[in-house]
Order: C-alpha cells, then sequence, then structure tokens
C-alpha cells in the first residue's frame, strides 16, 4: 500500500499542505521516502532549517513501529486522490492531503450539532431529544470534546444510529481520557473515526481549530444550539455560513451570554429556528421516522409511563409532579424510585427528575 509511506512521510513532519505540493508532481509516495534527502525535498521547501528538522526526523523514524500502530488500531489511509476520499473537504479552506481513519466515513451528507462545552440540564434534553431523530435520517459528526460532543455521539450508539468522530489528536489518543471506553463502541455501531494529524500526534490547542474546520467541511448541515461571543461555536457557525452550509439554531434565554448569538443567528436570517425535528427535516422533505431503540423501556404500570412522560416535557421535583399528577408525594416518591433504579430518571442539583 503506497499510502503507508505518505503516512511515514507525515511522521517525518512533513505537512499537509506540503504533502500536497509534492505529490503534484512526484507520481511515487515509494520512491520519494526512499530516497528523501535534501536535494529532493529543496525542490518544494526552501528553508534549509526546516528541511535539517525533516531529515533529522527521517533518520530516526521506525517505520516497523508506525506498521503496528496501523494495524493495531485497524487504520486506513486515505489520500486526495483516492476515490473514496470525502469530495466536501475539497472545498475548505485548508484542504488536508492525508486522512486517518478507523473504520469507513460515510459517503452521505452528515450533521453537525454545536454547542458550548458545558451544557446545562435544558441542553441535555435537547440534545437528547433532537439527536436521535436527526440521526435517524443523518449521520451525526463531532468533535469528541467533552460533555455535549461526547453526549452526542453517545446518543447516536445507544439508538445504533451511525456518527463520526472527527479527534484533535492522532487515532490512539483517547482525550478525554473519560471516552475511552466509547472510543470501540463508535467503530462496533459501524462509525468512523477520523484524524488529519500525524501519528503519535499529542492534544494540541491549536488543534482545536484545524479539527473543526475539518467537522465543518464533513457537514452538508450545522445546528447551533449554544454560542457565546467570540467562541469556537461562533466562529464555526460564521465558516458555515462562508462555506454555504445549512445553518439551523436552538432560542433560547435572551439574557445569557452563552444564548446571546443563537437568537442573533435567528433574527438575522442566517439560521432557521429550530424547536422539533420537524423543523429540519422539512426543508428536505424528509418526513419523521419512527425511532428505533436498542432497549425498550418497559414500565411495571400506566403511572410509571405517566412520570415518565411527564418528566419527559420537563424536569420536576416531587411537589410538582405531584400538582402536575394530582397524586400524593408518598405514593409517587415509589413510583420515582423504582424508575431511578432502572436508570431511566435522575434527579439533578437542584432535586428534580429528569431522564437519564
Amino acid at each position: 500500500m503506497n499510502n503507508k509511506y505518505i503516512a511515514y512521510l507525515h511522521s517525518c513532519w512533513l505537512s499537509q499542505k506540503e504533502l500536497t505540493e509534492i505529490f503534484t508532481h512526484e507520481n511515487s509516495p515509494e520512491d520519494f521516502f526512499t530516497h528523501l534527502s535534501d536535494t529532493s525535498l529543496s525542490s518544494y521547501i526552501s528553508s534549509s532549517k526546516r528541511r535539517e528538522n525533516i531529515l533529522n526526523s527521517f533518520n530516526k523514524l521506525s517505520t516497523k513501529q508506525i506498521d503496528t500502530k496501523l494495524e493495531k488500531f485497524g487504520v486506513n489511509i486515505i489520500v486526495l486522490w483516492d476515490s473514496d476520499y470525502p469530495e466536501s473537504l475539497l472545498h475548505i479552506p485548508h484542504t488536508p492531503y492525508i486522512l486517518y481513519v478507523r473504520w469507513k466515513i460515510p459517503s452521505w451528507d452528515m450533521f453537525w450539532v454545536v454547542w458550548s462545552r458545558k451544557i446545562s440540564s435544558y441542553w441535555d434534553k435537547i440534545i437528547k431529544q433532537l439527536v436521535p431523530d436527526i440521526a435517524n435520517v443523518f449521520p451525526i459528526v463531532s468533535g469528541w470534546a467533552a460533555w455535549c460532543d461526547t453526549l452526542a455521539h453517545k446518543v447516536c450508539i445507544d439508538s445504533w444510529k451511525q456518527t463520526v468522530v472527527v479527534v484533535w489528536t492522532w487515532i490512539d489518543q483517547t482525550y478525554p481520557v473519560s471516552n475511552q471506553n466509547l472510543f470501540q463502541r463508535v467503530v462496533e455501531s459501524w462509525g468512523a473515526i477520523v484524524s488529519i494529524f500525524r501519528i503519535w500526534e499529542p492534544g494540541n490547542p491549536y488543534n482545536f481549530p484545524v479539527r473543526n474546520e475539518i467537522v465543518v467541511g464533513l457537514s452538508r448541515w450545522i445546528l447551533v444550539v449554544e454560542a457565546k461571543e467570540k467562541s469556537w461555536s461562533l466562529i464555526t457557525a460564521s465558516l458555515s455560513l462562508d462555506l454555504w452550509k445549512d445553518l439551523f439554531s436552538v432560542p433560547w434565554d435572551i439574557f445569557s451570554i452563552y444564548h446571546q448569538w443563537t437568537n442573533k443567528l435567528i433574527k438575522k436570517w442566517e439560521a432557521k429556528c429550530v424547536t422539533q425535528i420537524s423543523d429540519i427535516l422539512e426543508e428536505y422533505n424528509v418526513q419523521v421516522k419512527q425511532i428505533e431503540h436498542k432497549n425498550i423501556l418497559t414500565f411495571s404500570d400506566e403511572v410509571e409511563k405517566l412520570i415518565y412522560d411527564t418528566i419527559a416535557r420537563n424536569s420536576w421535583n416531587i411537589d410538582m409532579l405531584s400538582d402536575v399528577l394530582a397524586m400524593s408525594p408518598q405514593k409517587l416518591l415509589i413510583k420515582v424510585s423504582a424508575l431511578e433504579l432502572k436508570w431511566v430518571i435522575k434527579k439533578d442539583m437542584y432535586w428534580k427528575y429528569e431522564l437519564v
């Protein structure tokens, strides 16, 4: 496989841009790698210091270790001229030359849901309500960050829907560490893990905007649920508009700094207002489909189901539930405790019950 020689060169600190330049003119990655020298590099890299650093890395490189890494993680190497290279990435400002992929990137359009990294119980519900329905029609692509991105991927996996993870390290890094168990579940559920970073690349804050550009490129549609001023969410929304992506936004608190720009995107007609899944699907003449869940919820009686349906619409404490359902708190507590033991509902920090 000639593509592995491009991975070797990438590991010698040749950039994506340099690889594109080199292999626009060179026909054989194997020959170029085997005969790498200051002379061969000088046609493409003017800085002698840079060439020296690349050659130093080349002399220390262990191709056997790289081969072991690629085999261990089942990585497919896709380069710019391959037939399975995503066509959508050709239209972003910095098209990567090489992609490292576990499993397979879907060939059809994908959806990205953008938000802040820390989320409230309100947005937790939004994700759990909207993402499975969206994923029933479009694969969800996201950036594997803690909190919200992780939740979106998990909701897809739990619903047995396809999700694509774009990481800001190489594929062997599991950041955040808490996501380690989810990594394998993504691949097992026919999802994909994608990286444009060289082998052994650790986490780096400068990689975030690069990663986000790839996610925008892979997405056909973007739903923004939180974006404060000067946030990555807002930058992502702006890039999406520049690339003529369809933008949607969820409205909320007009006094919150985290929601001012989601509301402004709607107000300025740059994003369509979304309060339910049909607001998105009607744009593409798609009917809402019944979601097939792997684990079907079971209730011991109608009261448990009534409590579940009520909490699905809003968070309530036991006194509020008693008023809404016209039932005694004592009787409700027994049923609520049963639902907690089944991991169907949970209590938040304000003693209000919400769906798990």
